[in-house]
């Protein structure tokens, strides 16, 4: 069978009526957005101490599919354990913003909220540097 726009469009409205429960491990992936420009050596280390000039907090590992279903359009839960914590705040207020339904979530203090710090270097970033450079020996499929 021959996937056809049409059939792509149904299956895409059926995908809208289902609820999906992600379960798993929910990371809070924190990007920092960093100014060389604005680096100084730090005093008590004497290494290069870079300043923050954005924050941006994503979800992660599971939250990244919870947060890809909810963008297709069906209703995604979480369930899972993570801290009653800041960087846990930040998780469930990034979920929540994508749409996902985070009250099956578990918050306990016994816990930290596994946390990725993906740093940016915003002066070293250009258009070059962003791109993919993998091979691309497959061809691409045949357009809808």
């Amino acid at each position: 069978m021959r996937l056809t726009r049409a059939r792509l469009e149904e299956l895409f409205e059926q995908f809208r009526k289902l609820k999906v429960l992600v379960v798993g491990d929910f990371f809070l992936d924190k990007y920092l957005h960093l100014d060389r420009r604005l680096s100084e050596t730090s005093l008590e280390t004497g290494l290069e101490a870079y300043q923050a000039v954005a924050v941006r907090p994503l979800p992660g590992a599971a939250g990244t599919v919870a947060k890809d279903i909810a963008a297709l359009g069906a209703k995604a839960l979480t369930l899972s354990v993570i801290g009653d914590d800041g960087e846990g705040y930040e998780l469930v207020r990034a979920l929540e913003g994508f749409g996902v339904g985070t009250s099956p979530l578990i918050r306990t203090p016994e816990r930290h909220t596994p946390t990725y710090m993906k740093p940016l270097m915003r002066e070293r970033q250009t258009a070059a540097s962003t791109s993919s450079t993998a091979s691309t020996s497959r061809t691409a499929p045949p357009p809808l």
